[in-house]
């Protein structure tokens, strides 16, 4: 099987192709420490600040990646939809982050003067210049990891039992919410769309930019629990 055959699953789908191809990364998410004491209401506050600063850093830049990638939409209609997708999860999640600023007690100097960890910058900076220099539908496709596996750990972590006075627990509700479920689905949809007009160069590279990008969600939680900084 070359690798423009592995774009496409056998219905002629690129999403539930590219799915199938991360299930290693997932693997490793779903038993993320960060995520299982998140569940079960143990995650230390200062981890959870920590996640939240870079969280906010990071959806600065993920904002503007969404807008360049509606910019690239080859019509009206696209570009309507995949701004009204990506205005529902912006939405919900900068709601989500005021929340919890207050909730943990930090301020808005602490996020002004938060500095990115490596694991941010990096996947940042990866998705800005794909966004940048890529197709429309490589650039989507590059996106899509935010939005599905948030959704998928949402959803596994909502349908575990309640565990009461959970600190964490509008997080859970926010990604296990239907309102961001269908907002992952409209980019899922959206990229479908995309990959079927796509040449088999440009599903290829939708391949490769949407691994990366689920490997950069990996490293970004990863790297929170550790309380990453810079070595030096």
């Amino acid at each position: 099987m070359d690798a423009n055959t592995q774009s496409m699953d056998e219905t002629g789908s690129f999403t539930v192709a590219a799915w199938n191809r991360i299930a290693p990364v997932m693997a490793e998410i779903e038993v993320l420490p960060l995520l299982t004491r998140l569940s079960d209401g143990t995650l230390p506050p200062e981890v959870f600040r920590h996640y939240i600063l870079q969280d906010a850093l990071y959806l600065k830049h993920y904002a503007r990646c969404l807008a360049i990638v509606a910019a690239k939409a080859p019509d009206n209609a696209q570009v309507l939809r995949f701004l009204g997708s990506a205005q529902k999860a912006i939405t919900v999640e900068q709601g989500l982050h005021a929340g919890f600023l207050t909730q943990f007690g930090i301020s808005s100097e602490d996020v002004t003067s938060a500095e990115p960890s490596s694991a941010c910058f990096a996947y940042t900076n990866f998705l800005l210049a794909t966004a940048y220099h890529s197709s429309y539908a490589v650039a989507l496709s590059s996106i899509l990891p935010c939005f599905w596996i948030y959704w998928h750990v949402g959803e596994a972590i909502k349908n575990r039992p309640a565990v009461e006075g959970n600190a964490f627990q509008a997080w859970i509700n926010t990604y296990g919410d239907p309102q961001f479920a269908a907002g992952a689905r409209e980019v899922i949809a959206l990229t479908d769309i995309a990959a079927r007009g796509a040449s088999p160069t440009e599903r290829i590279e939708m391949m490769d930019v949407f691994v990366r990008a689920s490997q950069y969600e990996w490293m970004f939680w990863d790297s929170a629990w550790r309380l990453e900084t810079w070595p030096v």
